[in-house]
């Protein structure tokens, strides 16, 4: 890691936790994993004060650890999870997103679990002064039905909304591998694997690639976890009121059945945490929709975050790191994909979509042919429209000549005769509400059709199964947002000649100084400047090849060319060192007021401002509260950006 981004990850935790937890992150980033006594050493604390930091660290999953046999005793390291307290800056977001899914409940739930690192829920309830146990107090029966807006009062509400949590995988179950360092558990796996693998003889060669691919496997499974539709539940008990009869049991042929249907309720016992990685999932969507919505406009922009919305639970993380980066691009069968029929089983009817940058079809004149499946069958003979009458084809044929939508009766005879599948062909006619929804999955499907023929290409045809099929392309996706980021930062920073040079040597490659200059139709003076400031930031970079075996700068040519991941990870630095002078100006202008700031505190001053503060102290206050939002606001700025440079 960088040293601005240990520098910003050391602000975070002084801010948060103190200056002996920083101190104790600061050694570990800068020095790497370290015992107990040689962090003693380095800190020059005393050891039970180290002890009990790393315990603090430990619970909120910062500082991981790892033991190991040395000269026959057991010596326990530590190392810093880096990102893991970067995290920390979007506790914001997360509990933003999180109120808006599950209402304030869930927003509760996630803020004390930010808190505490993690937890085990049986001591969440516990906590919250409510227990599984049934409680002597009488029960008052005339109380009102608890709303999102009010605090938890009930232990199901609590332990119904933590399962939902569970389910789309926002909370994940604590495992032992959570609290290890990552290297230490991939070379104790491998060792593993290769002892296991060593027996069947294999050559060297062919031994280390099976390792690798089964490591691979093994890795995935341990940053997925469980992915089982039950795990970290439990079977809810039968109320002791109605417990089943066991001669029905034996009698009963459907006995499969009230299995299916049986309750389930999370597992107290078990320990949750965080799932950052499903966050950034949703942080993602959220800014592809952006994109849309710039392009094609709100309607459609809200058709495609419902598509995405559906893929969610299919995708646990922006990037896997255990599987090769073109797995699901070379293997179209690894592909997830989702049809328009079923985006349109749970599309939200409160979307108009016929009001919208796409043509509704034409009922009135819409032709819709019915699919032969019997040989000898006579096309010309008379089939249901679609729409209530039958008509005969050659008739048909002759009347839409005269009109004036010709050209619109063969479009939308394409586009409408596939939904002739999901209804009887033999009925006489089709009820108004089958009707709306033939229209709006065409409507669907049309908007689909747009986001897929954009050169941004946000989606991508697969098949013509059930009106289309259709997936994401997430890999492409994110190498354009951090494009248009990268672009976006170029324009403000140089202005648009800047942007205009950047995209001729991403376009044409390597060139001197002169050809862009011919190309850009400017002066080379004029441009000088310019690409001598995008190489000092990063974003181009200059190769020099000799003319002769002599290398001499009057013999040699100068080539301007543009690596984007060198710029990338430049951006990267310059934004992990602006995170942390925005939340160290704050700390200096907090620092100013400090005295002032202790008084607003206080509960008294704060329920009478008027009485304690002089007008003096309210326009500092004024001014103080204004550069706080202002600060902040820039950090989650640069913050998003963070997200799409590097996370996406």
């Amino acid at each position: 890691m960088s040293q601005n981004a240990a520098e910003l990850c050391v602000l975070l935790v002084r801010d948060i936790y103190g200056e002996v937890s920083s101190r104790v992150v600061s050694v570990l980033l800068e020095l790497g994993r370290l015992s107990v006594t040689q962090l003693v050493d380095q800190l020059e604390l005393d050891s039970k004060i180290v002890m009990e930091t790393l315990a603090v660290l430990i619970q909120q999953h910062l500082v991981v650890h790892f033991s190991h046999l040395e000269t026959g005793r057991k010596v326990v390291y530590y190392e810093c999870e880096w990102i893991q307290v970067y995290e920390l800056l979007r506790a914001g977001r997360i509990i933003r997103v999180v109120e808006e899914r599950f209402g304030s409940n869930g927003a509760l739930i996630v803020s004390n679990l930010l808190q505490l690192g993690h937890a085990r829920v049986s001591d969440f309830l516990t906590a919250y002064g409510t227990s599984t146990k049934k409680s002597k107090a009488t029960v008052n029966t005339n109380a009102p039905a608890i709303e999102d807006e009010l605090s938890i009062t009930s232990v199901d509400i609590l332990k119904s909304v933590m399962a939902d949590m569970m389910k789309e995988r926002f909370l994940v179950q604590v495992q032992e591998h959570h609290m290890h360092i990552r290297t230490d558990t991939r070379n104790t796996l491998r060792a593993q694997l290769t002892s296991q693998l060593r027996k069947s003889q294999l050559s060297e060669n062919k031994l280390g690639k099976e390792v690798d691919r089964q490591m691979k496997i093994k890795m995935q499974e341990l940053a997925d976890g469980d992915t089982s539709q039950h795990a970290g539940m439990k079977r809810k008990a039968a109320p002791a009121s109605k417990p089943k009869s066991k001669k029905r049991q034996k009698v009963s042929i459907y006995d499969l059945i009230d299995q299916e249907e049986e309750e389930w309720e999370i597992n107290e016992n078990i320990v949750l945490r965080i799932n950052y990685e499903k966050f950034l999932v949703l942080f993602r969507n959220a800014e592809l929709v952006s994109l849309a919505e710039s392009r094609h406009g709100k309607v459609s922009s809200r058709v495609y975050a419902e598509f995405l919305k559906r893929l969610e639970e299919k995708y646990f993380r922006c990037r896997e790191p255990y599987s090769g980066d073109d797995d699901e691009e070379d293997d179209p069968k690894k592909r997830i994909k989702l049809s328009v029929l079923e985006l349109s089983k749970t599309f939200s009817k409160d979307i108009d979509l016929e009001n919208s940058i796409v043509a509704a079809p034409r009922p009135s004149k819409t032709k819709a042919r019915k699919r032969s499946y019997s040989d000898g069958e006579d096309e010309d003979e008379s089939r249901p429209n679609g729409y209530g009458k039958k008509v005969n084809r050659k008739n048909k044929r002759r009347k839409g000549n005269s009109g004036d939508d010709d050209d619109d009766d063969d479009d939308d005879d394409n586009d409408i005769s596939d939904l002739e599948e999901l209804y009887d062909d033999e009925e006489e006619g089709i009820d108004a509400e089958n009707r709306r929804k033939k229209i709006r999955m065409e409507l669907l499907k049309q908007h689909m059709q747009l986001l897929a023929e954009d050169s941004w290409k946000f989606v991508r045809l697969e098949s013509n199964r059930g009106f289309g099929e259709w997936s994401v392309n997430y890999k492409e996706l994110g190498k354009l947002m951090r494009h248009i980021e990268l672009e976006k930062v170029v324009e403000e920073t140089f202005g648009e000649m800047g942007l205009r040079l950047l995209r001729i040597i991403k376009d044409k490659g390597k060139l001197e100084e002169k050809q862009i200059a011919s190309i850009a139709l400017l002066k080379q003076k004029e441009i000088r400047s310019i690409l001598t400031g995008l190489q000092e930031n990063g974003y181009l970079h200059l190769q020099e090849v000799p003319k002769t075996s002599i290398p001499q700068i009057s013999r040699t040519y100068f080539l301007w060319f543009h690596d984007p991941d060198r710029a990338i990870q430049s951006l990267i630095t310059d934004t992990y060192k602006a995170m942390s002078r925005a939340i160290q100006r704050t700390n200096v202008e907090r620092a100013k007021r400090s005295s002032l700031l202790e008084k607003w505190e206080r509960s008294d001053v704060q329920a009478n401002v008027e009485e304690y503060l002089t007008t003096s102290e309210k326009r500092e206050l004024e001014i103080w509260l204004s550069r706080e939002e202002k600060l902040l606001g820039q950090l989650m700025r640069l913050d998003r950006t963070m997200m799409i440079l590097r996370d996406f």
